[in-house]
């Protein structure tokens, strides 16, 4: 049986890092999900190295349209695929920069329907796969700034991407609690050179962001492979394994 992967947020980033590397994988099939599989950044994504036997499906879901996961999971049961053994929700937005005094409940909105609401409705469509395959792992990548007991240790320019991720913390570790057969994590990237992470740096004085794509995506892989039932699911990480206070 082949092992199929589930990455969301997968045509750009961190998403796509994690895609082109279970993709060269042997024996993988990995469902790489984004807005618009007609974009030029979708079809990129069928010119990346393919291991042996592995196969890529590109499938539509936007994370802040409610039945979009229901929609995409109906696709994916298209494919013949009975089960799914590692989901990884890594689509996220942060729209907001500033302090909270200057955040409407806009901003505070829109990123709960992607970064929080997204992941929840992912959960709920793959539940029944995950449950099929035999060590499941359901993968959620957060962030520092959604660390409450950091805040007084960092100085964060946007309140509603904190606060959105800090919910989707607290989904993985309900989700820990419910599901036996289940393996949850956290997993905090680190300020990485993607379109997010340069942005996020400027902000902070440097250049660019201090960890490459490659890095950030090593360390993530390690933590996935590392995490078991009974020693850090439930957890929030980053990606040197380091537990992070929540």
């Amino acid at each position: 049986m082949s092992q199929v992967i589930l990455v969301t947020g997968a045509s750009r980033g961190i998403g796509k890092g994690l895609v082109a590397h279970y993709l060269a994988q042997p024996r993988t099939t990995v469902i790489a999900t984004v807005r618009d599989t007609t974009s030029p950044k979708a079809k990129e994504l069928t010119t990346l190295q393919k291991g042996d036997k592995s196969r890529l499906i590109v499938v539509k879901l936007i994370a802040d349209d409610p039945v979009s996961a229901t929609a995409a999971t109906s696709e994916i049961r298209t494919q013949n695929l009975g089960h799914i053994d590692i989901a990884i929700a890594n689509a996220g937005i942060c729209d907001h920069w500033g302090p909270v005094v200057e955040s409407t409940e806009q901003d505070v909105l829109s990123n709960f329907e992607v970064n929080t609401l997204g992941p929840l409705r992912l959960f709920k469509a793959v539940a029944p796969l995950l449950q099929n395959a035999k060590t499941p792992k359901f993968i959620y990548i957060s962030t520092l700034l959604a660390s409450i007991g950091g805040i007084g240790n960092m100085f964060t320019l946007t309140g509603p991407y904190g606060m959105s991720k800090a919910a989707g913390n607290f989904l993985v570790r309900k989700i820990h609690a419910e599901n036996e057969h289940l393996t949850t994590l956290s997993i905090d990237p680190g300020l990485v050179q993607t379109d997010l992470g340069d942005r996020a740096a400027k902000h902070y004085g440097m250049e660019q962001a201090p960890v490459t794509l490659e890095e950030c995506v090593s360390g993530i892989i390690t933590q996935i492979e590392r995490a078991d039932r009974s020693s850090t699911s439930g957890s929030f990480v980053n990606a040197n394994g380091e537990f992070v206070a929540w």
